[in-house]
């Protein structure tokens, strides 16, 4: 198994400021307004478009280039066009091909391993998938006990951002309270090298909140941005931890849910 590291300003309205508004304004509807036929194209056929998924007007538009006249209704989905027989009959095709639902959005599963690492004291219990994990942490570093602190497990649809918080067990004998923890992902998104999938995150954000003897509280944060392939688990990162020797590691996996 390969282990990878990853002004403002203000305006004020006047009389003399409403002119160049009022020009914005009125292309503005000129744009939106449908299309004067030409004396040429009076002659053209029209053909009516029911559509039941695309939206009219942005379909409209990519039909101007065809040099037809275009007039949409996208609260009856309808789309009306004015052309020449032979690009009619183009335009009818790409409708029937560009008409089509969008693909159902994917869903995205991360699960979050947070072991907390140490040169002295006990391990605690691992779980068996992390064996080769840990076995490269202790070839890597002079930690050499290890024990899950926690998990964390978040659903996010592609190309979107979550949160999650909440509390975990104390980091250390030395911590007086549970942890919290608030972990954030930025955006994550679905990437595709030949057959294989990643999970793209931008922007992770993991912060923990504990305290050790005495009042002070103390936090611990990772930050990055990462490629997390489909069966891999990925050491995304280290943060030190307040007490002797202590450090927290987070470990991620990424799969694509269908």
């Amino acid at each position: 198994m390969k282990l990878r590291w990853i002004c403002a300003s203000f305006v004020a309205a006047s009389l003399f400021t409403t002119e160049p508004i009022l020009r914005a304004q009125e292309a503005k509807k000129a744009e939106e307004n449908p299309q004067t036929p030409t004396l040429e194209s009076r002659n053209w056929p029209v053909k009516v478009f029911q559509l039941r998924y695309a939206n009219p007007w942005r379909l409209g538009n990519v039909f101007k280039a065809f040099g037809a006249i275009i007039n949409a209704d996208e609260g009856i989905k309808v789309l009306t066009v004015r052309a020449p027989k032979e690009v009619l009959a183009a335009i009818e095709d790409s409708v029937q091909r560009l008409d089509v639902p969008e693909p159902p959005t994917k869903n995205i599963q991360l699960d979050t391993y947070l072991l907390i690492a140490s040169a002295q004291g006990s391990s605690g219990t691992i779980p068996a998938d992390l064996d080769p994990v840990v076995k490269q942490l202790k070839s890597i570093f002079s930690y050499q006990h290890f024990r899950l602190l926690g998990t964390l497990s978040m659903r996010m649809r592609d190309d979107s951002d979550s949160t999650v918080n909440g509390l975990l067990p104390p980091v250390s004998a030395d911590s007086v309270a549970p942890t919290s923890y608030r972990f954030h992902i930025n955006k994550a998104t679905i990437t595709s090298e030949g057959k294989e999938r990643a999970v793209r995150i931008n922007g992770l954000d993991l912060r923990m909140g504990y305290a050790l003897k005495g009042p002070e509280r103390h936090e611990a944060y990772i930050y990055t941005s990462v490629d997390v392939h489909e069966g891999q688990k990925v050491v995304v990162g280290k943060a030190n931890i307040d007490n002797a020797d202590g450090a927290l590691i987070l470990v991620l996996t990424g799969k694509v849910m269908e």
